[in-house]
Parts: structure tokens; sequence; C-alpha cells
């Protein structure tokens, strides 16, 4: 009787030329299974689809830089930093991903990171691409307005104090006030440069104390922001095909492509019994019933 160990050794064998042929099939209905990303873990934080990373695209019917995930969830992990890119080259350094019936992401604004005191600028809004499925939550986000080189006619919050921040290439007076704060008007007339950022709710804000004026607006700043996801708008396809234990094949174009199936078959809406079937057979230590193969480890 052979060995337990031949045994393995044969397993394996026959588990690589079923993995080589069912990548060989010339119908083109394959795909590269290591553009999936399995969970893994990026410093301390745990990382799983609907994320992926940036550089792990590849081809799905004929679509060149396809990915496996959601649009918006491309994500970078560089010597252990993990960043999320939400609008153009605007990359967030990630906190922390908690997943569940909602999952949130918290992240800061890299250029936030490298301020530890002083006053900190902000340059751009903070928006999420269309269809990323990824939205500020109301119960844990608010919004700080920069009024950057003003000269006002009139204040947008009463009885306040410009901070005694100055930035280069901006001549007049600017403000940092909580957006539920600021008055009715078009400002934008008296700014050479307004932004809105989000940050996190319940952080202490008092524009009128000395601290906030002379720069510790920036603590609230590095303390980030909360985005969370929601996948109620995924297409049609997308939803049956993950229910089959699929996962969701996208464009550049943000457009859905096909179900990609755990043992590397692509199908347009959902996976069959045989693709699950594969990947059960396997964890339990047999080659798959369809294979014309059976090999069970004892």
């Amino acid at each position: 009787m052979p060995s337990l160990l031949c045994r393995r050794q044969l397993f394996l064998l026959l588990l690589l030329l079923l993995v080589a042929a069912s990548h060989g099939d010339s119908s083109g209905d394959t795909y590269d299974t290591s553009m999936c990303l399995p969970e893994s873990t990026c410093g301390n934080i745990s990382i799983r689809y609907p994320f992926y990373f940036y550089n792990k695209t590849k081809d799905i019917n004929g679509s060149n830089n396809s990915y496996c995930g959601y649009p918006g969830l491309a994500i970078d992990c560089d010597d252990g930093k993990l960043t999320l890119q939400l609008n153009g080259a605007d990359k967030y350094k990630v906190n922390n991903i908690s997943y569940g019936s909602i999952t949130n992401v918290s992240l800061v604004d890299r250029d936030f990171v490298d301020y530890s005191s002083g006053c900190t600028k902000v340059d751009h809004n903070v928006t999420t691409p269309p269809a990323s499925w990824l939205f500020f939550p109301d119960m844990s986000v608010e919004y700080l307005v920069f009024f950057l080189g003003c000269s006002f006619m009139n204040l947008p919050r009463k009885n306040t104090d410009p901070i005694t921040c100055r930035f280069i290439g901006l001549a007049g007076q600017s403000y940092v006030i909580p957006k539920d704060q600021v008055l009715p008007g078009n400002w934008s007339q008296f700014c050479n440069q307004i932004f809105e950022v989000p940050v996190l709710k319940y952080q202490p804000v008092d524009p009128n104390s000395d601290a906030w004026r002379n720069g510790g607006y920036g603590q609230v700043l590095r303390q980030g922001f909360q985005l969370s996801w929601n996948d109620t708008g995924r297409p049609p396809n997308c939803t049956q095909c993950e229910e089959s234990k699929g996962r969701c094949g996208f464009s550049q174009n943000r457009e859905f492509l096909a179900c990609l199936c755990p043992n590397g078959r692509v199908h347009s809406v959902n996976c069959s019994a045989s693709d699950t079937e594969w990947e059960r057979e396997l964890i339990g230590g047999r080659m798959p019933s369809n294979s014309g193969v059976m090999l069970t480890m004892a």
C-alpha cells in the first residue's frame, strides 16, 4: 500500500494537472485567480474582497486591466502602509477597516500626517468617485469649511476671528469653521479659495479659542474621517454572482464584466454548482468528483 506521503504527492500532482488543464481552456472562459485578493494584512489591517490591490489587474474576457473587486476600493500596501485612492491622485492613509453588515473605513489625508504641529493647509475638497459605493455616514462625520485668503464685508460666522496662520501665495485673512455654523451667503466672491473636508464628529471644536486659531484645528484633521461601504447599488448581475460564491469583475470603466468563480472559471452571471464544489472538495482533501479522479487523503 502506498505511504501517506506518496498519496499526498500524488494528490498535489493531480491537482496541478487539473489547474493547468482548467487554465489551458481555449474557450476563453477562465481567468488568473491571482487577481482576486485573498484575506491578507498590510501592517496590522485586514484586507479582503471587495477591496483589491490596484496593481493586481488582469484580463477578463478580453478587457485588459480589469480587477476583482468594487470600483473605488483600490488599495496599495507599501512597506506596511495602506492607502486608498478616492478621486484623482489623492491618496489617503487607511487607519482601520471594520467588516460587518456595514463595512467602515477610517482614513486620514496623507498630507495631514506630516504635520505634527503648526498650521495645516487644506488644498482640495474630499469627495468620493462616482460608482464607488462609498459614502460619508452622517452619524460619524461632520465637516470643516476652510475660507482662505478672504476680505469679507461680513463674516461667515458671527463673532469669529481669523486664524493666525498665513499661507504662502494667499493674501487676506483665513477662517476654519464647522459647516453647521457657517451663515448663508455667497462667500466665494470674497475668498481666493474655499474647501470643505470631512472630520470625525464629537471632536473638540471652538473656532474662537486661541488654540484653534493658532493651528489647533490641525489636530482634528489628523484624526481623519470615516467612510462606509454601501452595497445596495450593486448591479443585479453582481448580486447574483456573490450569492453563488463568486466575485465580481469590473473594467476600468467601472462596468461589471463577469462573475469570477473559485475554480478559475468565468461566467456571465453566476457560478455553477460544480464551480463551488471544486473548492469544497479541495478543502476536504479530495479531487473534485467531476474531474474523473477521486483521491481521499487518509
